[in-house]
């Protein structure tokens, strides 16, 4: 399998993870569950169990010792770290900030410069 296909492979499988994790999140502040759940305490006299939730996938068997593949520079090989992000890279090839990109960003950047520093 290509490095391509690896990495849209984990680029699904993180979809996924963040569908399903918005979906626990959703079951587990839903007000009418929780209304359910404080009447339930109320009558019985005991905290009822966590409601069930829906189970994280697994990450895809191809993708399991995947590496970076970005192309180094000096050597023109490519990238062999193992220890990589969401977008199938390491922190190395993973890209550039692009920097704030709304008015309230860039004031919170700005006030992080030092103290006497021209704007």
């Amino acid at each position: 399998m290509s490095t391509k296909e690896q990495r849209r492979l984990l680029k699904a499988f993180w979809q996924e993870v963040d569908r399903v994790e918005a979906l626990r999140q959703r079951i587990l502040i839903e007000d009418a569950n929780s209304n359910r759940r404080a009447a339930y305490f109320c009558m019985h006299g005991v905290w009822p169990p966590r409601p069930l939730l829906p189970d994280l996938p697994e990450i895809p068997p191809q993708c399991i010792d995947m590496t970076c593949g970005g192309k180094g520079r000096r050597s023109g090989e490519p990238c062999k770290s193992r220890e990589i992000f969401r977008n199938g890279r390491c922190k190395w090839h993973g890209g550039a900030s692009t920097g704030p990109k709304t008015k309230e960003g860039s004031e919170r950047s700005r006030t992080n410069l030092r103290r006497g520093s021209k704007l």
